[in-house]
C-alpha cells in the first residue's frame, strides 16, 4: 500500500476552502483517502475527462478504488451518467444559456485542494429505480473486489444544479418554502445486504424560518461510517431525492460533487 496518500482536512472560511495536508505515515497502511491527483487522467481545455462521453472508457479508477462511470451514442448525442473527473474552476451561472455545455462545475471552483484541482462530477441516472443493485449508476468499490470500511466523503453542489435550485428554469422549480434535495448513500455487503442509507441535504428549505435554509457551496464532509453496521462492504452506491419531483421522476438535475473518499481495507 502506498504510504504517501495523503489525509485531508477541511476548513471552511466563508466561502472559501482552506486544505491542510499531511503525510498518512501516522496512519495504517490499509486506509485509503482518495485524490485524483493520484490518477493519470487526461482533460481537455475546459478541464473535464477528455474521457467523460466515450463509450469505450469505462470506470475511472484511482488508487485502486473503482468509480462507476458509462457512456452511451444515440441519434441524439452522447450521453453519460455515474462519475467524470473534472478540474473545471468554472464557477458561472448559465441560467440563461445551455447548462449541458457547462455540467462539470462545481460551486467550489475546484476540490477539497484548493481552485481548479480534480475532483468527480456525480451525475445519477433516475431511471435505475429503488434497490437498483449492481445495476446502481453512482458506485464505488475496490477495482479488485476487495472488502473495505468506509469512513466519509466530502460532498459540494454542482454549478448546474446550485443555480437550478436558485433560479429555476422551464423544467425545474426555484426552491422555496418546504423544498429539499439530499443524497442517499448505501452499503452493500459481501452476502448482498442493502444497509440503511445515511442521508445528506444539499438544499433544505424544509424550515419555516427562511433564515435557516441552506444551500450547500462549499465542500462539505459527511461521515458514512453507519454503512458499516452490516459488516464488511463490497461496494457503494448514491441515489438521490428532491421534493421537486413528478411522474416522470426528479425535476431538479442529478448532479453533484464528490472528493476525498476515505475507506479502510478489510484485513
Amino acid at each position: 500500500m502506498n504510504k504517501k496518500l495523503l489525509r485531508l482536512f477541511l476548513l471552511p472560511l466563508g466561502s472559501a476552502v482552506l486544505l491542510a495536508a499531511s503525510s498518512c505515515s501516522d496512519e495504517p497502511d490499509n486506509t485509503v483517502t482518495v485524490s485524483l491527483s493520484n490518477a493519470a487522467l487526461q482533460y481537455d481545455e475546459s478541464g473535464v475527462w477528455v474521457d467523460c462521453q466515450n463509450p469505450a472508457a469505462g470506470n475511472v479508477v484511482c488508487q485502486n478504488v473503482s468509480f462507476s462511470h458509462s457512456a452511451e451514442s444515440s441519434e441524439w448525442g452522447t450521453f453519460w451518467s455515474g462519475f467524470c473527473p473534472s478540474r473545471s474552476n468554472d464557477m458561472a451561472d448559465y441560467s440563461d444559456g445551455n447548462w449541458l455545455d457547462h455540467q462539470w462545475g462545481v460551486m467550489s471552483g475546484g476540490g477539497i485542494a484548493g481552485l481548479g484541482t480534480p475532483f468527480l462530477v456525480a451525475y445519477w441516472n433516475s431511471s435505475e429505480g429503488e434497490n437498483p443493485g449492481d445495476a446502481a449508476s453512482l458506485q464505488m468499490r475496490m477495482a479488485d473486489n476487495a472488502l473495505f470500511s468506509i469512513r466519509s466523503v466530502y460532498v459540494n453542489n454542482s454549478t448546474y444544479t446550485y443555480y437550478t435550485m436558485k433560479n429555476g428554469n422551464a423544467y425545474s422549480k426555484k426552491f422555496d418554502s418546504g423544498d429539499w434535495l439530499k443524497l442517499l448513500f448505501y452499503g452493500v455487503t459481501e452476502s448482498g445486504a442493502v444497509t440503511e442509507p445515511v442521508e445528506f441535504y444539499l438544499a433544505d428549505y424544509r424550515d419555516s424560518n427562511s433564515a435557516s435554509w441552506t444551500m450547500v457551496k462549499d465542500w462539505t464532509q459527511v461521515n458514512l461510517e453507519a454503512l458499516n453496521a452490516k459488516g464488511a462492504l463490497r461496494y457503494v452506491y448514491v441515489q438521490m431525492a428532491s421534493s421537486d419531483s413528478g411522474v416522470f421522476g426528479m425535476n431538479t438535475p442529478g448532479y453533484f460533487a464528490l472528493d476525498g473518499l476515505q475507506i479502510v481495507l478489510v484485513e
